[in-house]
C-alpha cells in the first residue's frame, strides 16, 4: 500500500495478478479456445469415457456402471485367491499322475516284453540249449535284467511327468492370481475401445515464453543462414584465385612445410604443398590460417568442407605458386 512520509509520497508497484488456469484460458482468443477443445474431445463409450475441463486443465476418466461392477468383482476374486496363498499349495510330486503314467506305460510295454521272452526261448531251443541248463538260465537272467532296466526307465519318466504336472498346476494358480490382480485376464477398468485418451492441455508457460521460444528459433535460423552465406563467399573466393582453391590455408591441409625465415606484417611465411591435389598442385608460399586468426581473425573464414581459409587481400601478403 502507499506510504506517506511528510510531504513525500512513496508508492510501491503493485504485483501482477497471479496467473491461474481460469484467467489463462479466458485470455485466449476464440480460435485458440476452439483449437484447445478440438484437441481434447470428450469421449463416451460403453466402457467409460473422458471429459476435459479447460478451466482446471484436467482430464477426468470415468467408468460405466458395467465396467465398474466388472472391475469390483474381479478385484474381489483376486483378493480371495491371494488370501489362499497362506494355505498349502500343490506339491511338486503328483503321485496320482506318476502312478497312472507308469501303469499306462507298463500296460503298453508288457506285450512286447512277453513277445521278446518267447522269441529268446525259441532261439535257445533252436541252438540246442535245454531249459534249466546254466546257459539257458544265464540268457534268461540277462533278459530279465534288461526288462528291469526298461521298467526303471519307465518309472523315472512317470516321475518326471508327475513333477511337471504338479509344477504346471502351481504355475496355473499363481498365474490366475497374478492376472486377476493385474486385471489382464478379463478386460476391466476404464478403456475406450478403439479410442485412445488424448490430452493436450494449456501451455502454462504463457505467451511470453512462447515468444522467447520463437525468438530463439529465429536467432538460430539467422545464424545458420549467415554461416551458409559466409561459406558460399569463401568458396567463391577460393574459385576466384585461379581455380586451385589457393585460399585454403589450414595447416591440416598442408605437408612438407618449411619456414622461409621471413615475417611479413607479423606473420611468418612458409613454403608448402597440399596433401590433396584438389586444393592445388605444386609448391606454394603463403601463411598458415592458424597464425592469421591470432592477429587478423576477420581475414579467416571456414570453407564448406570445414577447413580454414585466408583472404590474402586483408593481410597484405601475396599467395603464390613457386613451381
Amino acid at each position: 500500500m502507499p506510504v506517506t512520509l511528510g510531504k513525500y509520497f512513496l508508492s510501491y508497484p503493485q504485483p501482477d495478478p497471479a496467473i491461474t488456469q481460469e484467467n489463462l484460458f479466458s485470455s485466449l482468443s476464440n480460435t485458440e479456445k476452439k483449437d484447445l477443445l478440438l484437441n481434447n474431445p470428450n469421449i463416451y463409450t460403453p466402457e467409460g469415457g473422458q471429459k476435459y475441463n479447460p478451466y482446471t486443465n484436467t482430464l477426468e476418466l470415468f467408468e460405466s456402471d458395467f465396467t465398474k461392477n466388472q472391475r469390483l468383482d474381479q478385484e474381489k476374486l483376486a483378493m480371495q485367491l491371494s488370501s489362499s496363498l497362506t494355505g498349502n499349495l500343490p506339491t511338486t510330486d503328483n503321485e496320482a499322475v506318476r502312478q497312472a503314467t507308469f501303469e499306462l506305460g507298463k500296460k503298453q510295454l508288457e506285450p512286447e516284453l512277453r513277445s521278446q521272452r518267447q522269441a529268446l526261448a525259441t532261439e535257445l531251443a533252436n541252438r540246442g540249449i535245454p531249459i534249466g541248463s546254466d546257459a539257458y538260465n544265464s540268457e534268461m537272467n540277462r533278459f530279465e535284467r534288461q526288462q528291469g532296466e526298461q521298467l526303471n526307465q519307465l518309472s523315472l519318466q512317470s516321475l518326471m511327468v508327475g513333477i511337471q504336472t504338479a509344477e504346471a498346476q502351481r504355475a496355473a494358480r499363481f498365474n490366475e492370481i497374478s492376472s486377476l490382480l493385474g486385471r489382464t485376464q478379463v478386460g476391466a477398468g476404464t478403456n475406450f475401445g478403439q479410442y485412445q485418451t488424448n490430452y493436450q492441455g494449456l501451455d502454462l508457460i504463457g505467451a511470453e515464453q512462447a515468444a522467447l521460444n520463437r525468438a530463439s528459433q529465429e536467432g538460430i535460423a539467422r545464424r545458420q543462414a549467415k554461416a551458409q552465406v559466409q561459406a558460399a563467399k569463401w568458396q567463391a573466393a577460393g574459385s576466384l584465385l585461379g581455380g586451385i582453391a589457393s585460399a585454403f590455408s589450414d595447416i591440416d591441409l598442408k605437408t612438407n612445410i618449411k619456414f622461409e625465415n621471413k615475417v611479413i606484417n607479423h606473420l611468418p611465411i612458409y613454403s608448402f604443398e597440399y596433401k590433396n591435389s584438389k586444393h592445388g598442385k605444386g609448391r606454394y608460399i603463403g601463411v598458415m590460417a592458424q597464425d592469421v586468426e591470432k592477429t587478423n581473425p576477420e581475414a579467416v573464414g571456414i570453407s564448406p568442407e570445414g577447413y580454414k581459409m585466408v583472404d590474402y587481400s586483408k593481410i597484405g601478403i601475396e599467395f603464390r605458386r613457386v613451381n
